[in-house]
């Protein structure tokens, strides 16, 4: 099957699955009685499932560029966990900054406590979000992410604990209200990161069968169980794993399919400001719909001219934020600095890397996404 270094094709999926979640967050906000008070676009309060899709893009995406790391090797985890750094902390420093201190001031329907402000700053577990409502799904990365350093350590270790990690969350999904705690350490989620490394595994061995068939399987599931979802917006786990299956057969099934991978300037631009799409969009919908009130008092503007205008605005705004913030700050020297930080690696311990199917990771990860 024919390789090339880039899956261009998931930058659509990325792409989208971040437009899903600002028409999600734009829907439940001009819903709200102090602004609109009325549904726009209904089928979009489904739209929370663009993180599923980040998920398992995720599992995807660090299993295939970390799985030649060598075991034991104190150089390779440290790459791992400074490209981990360089992806999510820079920028989401960035716009939490600014919030945090509007926060301080007043603006906020509450203000953080010093825990708050270190739990958003450090991407830990955290009882509710105080700061920036989105950053839940990073917590939920960076427990993929310290299991996965575990993995690269030791893959005896690593890699029944990751399985058990995601399976352990299918019995206690019957249990009423364990605690948060034990709720975000075992989410369905993380079933769906298991997922994704899967759907890696397959790749990298070549396995390609019936790609057209779990694609189209996958849309499917997907996009019924969003239908369904809109209709009855509250998130049951079985729709969460319906979800996660379908976002499974897209995924296998656009990797299958080398006739895809091309390059398309619109999909490029917006999987490239996914991260910041998600990062700048809530803060930026709760300013714009605002606006989009003042407006209608004397414009009476359909509402769904509003919403497509919110959503755009926010969407040129994440490319802007990603070409003269993110991207800025991931190539800075400060950042180059740091990672040649690494010490050096046991030449018994190098382990060739094949760069055809090197995928590199700023070109497909969210969080998430990644």
């Amino acid at each position: 099957m024919p390789r090339r270094e880039q899956l261009l094709q998931l930058n659509w999926v990325r792409g989208i699955a971040a437009l899903l979640v600002v028409a999600y967050h734009c829907e439940i906000t001009m819903l709200m009685p102090k602004y609109f008070g009325a549904s726009t676009l209904p089928l979009f309060k489904a739209g929370h499932s663009g993180v599923q899709l980040f998920f398992v893009l995720s599992g995807f995406v660090v299993y295939l560029a970390h799985r030649q790391d060598p075991q034991s090797n104190s150089a390779a985890i440290f790459r791992f966990a400074t490209k981990r750094f360089r992806r999510l902390y820079p920028a989401l420093w960035v716009v939490l900054v600014p919030l945090i201190v509007l926060s301080l001031l007043g603006f906020s329907t509450k203000t953080p406590t010093i825990a708050d402000i270190l739990a958003a700053l450090l991407i830990l577990p955290a009882q509710q979000e105080v700061i920036l409502a989105t950053e839940w799904t990073l917590r939920h990365e960076i427990l993929f992410y310290a299991l996965f350093a575990l993995f690269i350590w030791n893959r005896k270790i690593g890699f029944p604990l990751l399985l058990a990690w995601g399976l352990v969350a299918l019995p206690l999904a019957s249990l009423d209200h364990p605690g948060w705690l034990i709720e975000f350490i075992f989410s369905l989620n993380h079933i769906l990161f298991l997922a994704g490394m899967a759907i890696a595994y397959l790749y990298i061995r070549g396995y390609s069968a019936g790609g057209p068939y779990f694609l189209a399987a996958g849309l499917i599931v997907f996009f019924a169980t969003f239908y369904v979802e809109s209709s009855q917006p509250t998130l049951t786990n079985g729709r969460l794993l319906l979800f996660g299956l379908g976002a499974t057969g897209i995924v296998y099934g656009l990797c299958s399919m080398p006739r895809l991978n091309v390059r398309i300037p619109m999909f490029e631009e917006a999987g490239a400001a996914s991260y910041a799409l998600y990062l700048i969009h809530y803060p930026l919908i709760s300013m714009l719909v605002k606006v989009a009130v003042l407006l209608d008092k004397s414009l009476a503007a359909p509402r769904a001219l509003y919403f497509i205008a919110i959503v755009a605005a926010c969407q040129l705004a994440a490319i802007v934020f990603h070409r003269l913030i993110e991207a800025p700050l991931m190539r800075a020297s400060w950042m180059q600095s740091l990672l040649s930080l690494s010490p050096p690696e046991p030449a018994a311990n190098s382990i060739a890397r094949r760069p055809v199917r090197q995928t590199a990771e700023h070109n497909l990860l969210m969080p998430p996404p990644d």
